[in-house]
């Protein structure tokens, strides 16, 4: 009984680590600056992303694509969570008005995220269209 009592908190406590690595890796992407070419891109400017502009950063670096250099890796977990914590904070908004506040900065935390994503592959598209065309 104590072996399984320790072995669940090993176990929990292994997932409380990854899923804090994890998101600690996509947060350090997120909190890169954004350069010129996004803002003219979008028409949205770094400082004035918000939560709901996840779902247009998303599909719009999906209609980009990735370059043969660099893909995005976390761009379908951060959006699994992304819905995750949207869900929970429509769920419990009322209730909890200090989750909700949690939930909002991590919801701009996943668009900030997914407009880093974006900025990396236009500026890696413009990077490529820059080596095309030269002679």
């Amino acid at each position: 009984m104590i072996a399984a009592f320790i072995l669940v908190l090993s176990v929990a406590a292994l997932l409380q680590f990854a899923i804090s690595q994890w998101r600690a890796m996509w947060i350090t992407i997120a909190e890169q600056p954004l350069s010129e070419y996004f803002t003219t891109a979008t028409g949205i400017a770094g400082d004035e992303i918000r939560a709901d502009h996840f779902d247009l950063l998303t599909r719009i670096s999906e209609q980009v694509g990735a370059s043969g250099k660099r893909s995005n890796l976390w761009l379908k977990e951060v959006r699994i969570y992304y819905r995750t914590i949207r869900a929970l904070n429509q769920f419990c908004e009322k209730q909890f008005p200090a989750f909700a506040a949690w939930a909002n900065h991590e919801l701009v935390a996943c668009s900030l995220y997914a407009a880093a994503t974006l900025d990396q592959r236009l500026s890696s598209h413009l990077a490529y269209a820059s080596e095309v065309d030269r002679p």
